[in-house]
């Protein structure tokens, strides 16, 4: 599936973006593309809501650039960088909360990049790759696969620099910076490449895939119908330090507490919600069953509930960004499950934004355990 979409037509259909929710726990982050049709995918086997994976994932695969210190980041100072700098940043003085998001001009720059990419590593055959083979045991035909696919991103990424400048949200500004750095750091990883560097991937990816889903909920107009259901969160109390976006850094120090509470969060959700899963996403509100609606509504205060923890454990850690992070994930969770009892299909953009920022918070954690 390639994003954007054609003119006309109605979006994907809802769904979980499932195994599980939170984080992939598959080998391979991509499965194939596949082509937009005129009306609704046919029903998948094996649980409709987890077919969305790979349709969002997919919708913005995106690349990695020239190598960055793999250091990572927690920033407690507030403002402009250095000497007052900027750095051209539209989104520069946004100081506001991380909430859903209704516009934003650089979803247009970013989607040309984004399909130049996923056509070359579809070319190439890396969305089939088996990430479990280190680089010492690399045929030659692998090893030049994965070398072409890090040029690729690299030039991606290159210009991934230019479109975080131009989003006028801080937040949006910080998926693209951690794109950037965790494709880069990816990218470097390739010469030697073990099989934990996968998750460096997977964290880019789920960042793409957010970007992807904040920019058809905002097409497909959930985002603007069903941001008045949720209230505004705090606005956060520290921000982190404007810097270059063309040299960012990996969001999750070493050691961050919230991880092991995140986890644990994320299994519990997996478990809580084992009939939403099961649920044929072709089906809008008004088309339930008496069943399927008495399983939506035993779902609702379950994401709320998981909602709320999201962004306490983001607000408890003193990461700037991981604390927008999961604050982003909650208010979008918040606004589907909002969305729930009169669901239409581009709502399922809302419940992708937030399992997509929460697999990324989940991937950068694993990310560390090497």
């Amino acid at each position: 599936m390639n994003y954007p979409p054609p003119p006309g037509g109605p979006p994907p259909p809802p769904g979980n973006p499932y195994p599980p929710q939170g984080y992939s726990g598959s080998q391979q982050p991509w499965p194939a593309q596949q082509p937009w049709s005129p009306g609704l995918p046919p029903k998948r086997r094996g649980g409709a809501w987890k077919w969305l994976l790979g349709a969002v994932a997919l919708l913005v695969v995106i690349g990695v650039t020239v190598a960055v210190t793999i250091s990572v980041t927690q920033e407690g100072a507030d403002g402009p960088g250095p000497a007052g700098e900027t750095f051209g940043l539209a989104s520069a003085d946004d100081k506001g909360p991380a909430n859903i998001i209704t516009e934003d001009p650089s979803c247009a720059a970013w989607s040309p990049i984004s399909q130049t990419f996923i056509n070359i590593e579809r070319s190439q055959g890396w969305n089939n790759r088996n990430p479990a083979i280190p680089a010492t045991e690399w045929t030659p035909q692998q090893r030049s696969q994965f070398d072409k696919v890090a040029q690729a991103a690299r030039d991606a990424a290159d210009q991934t620099v230019a479109v975080a400048k131009a989003t006028p949200h801080r937040v949006m500004r910080e998926l693209y910076e951690q794109f950037i750095a965790y494709a880069r750091a990816y990218s470097d990883t390739i010469p030697h490449y073990t099989p934990a560097d996968d998750h460096l991937a997977r964290v880019f990816t789920s960042s793409a895939s957010v970007i992807a889903n904040i920019c058809k909920a905002i097409t497909y107009g959930s985002a603007e119908t069903r941001a008045p259901l949720v209230s505004q969160p705090d606005a956060p109390e520290t921000l982190a330090q404007l810097r270059d976006p063309d040299s960012p850094t990996m969001f999750v120090t070493d050691g961050d507490p919230l991880c092991a509470d995140w986890f644990r969060l994320l299994d519990r959700f997996d478990r809580d919600t084992k009939g939403w899963q099961a649920l044929d996403p072709a089906l809008s509100a008004a088309d339930w069953t008496p069943e399927q609606r008495a399983t939506i509504d035993a779902t609702i205060p379950v994401m709320e509930e998981v909602a709320d923890e999201m962004e306490a454990l983001g607000r408890a850690t003193a990461n700037p960004i991981v604390q927008d992070l999961a604050t982003l994930a909650a208010q979008y969770r918040r606004a589907y499950a909002a969305a729930l009892p009169s669901y239409t299909i581009p709502d399922s953009f809302l419940s992708g934004t937030a399992s997509e920022t929460t697999s990324m918070i989940w991937e950068a954690c694993k990310a560390l355990e090497g």
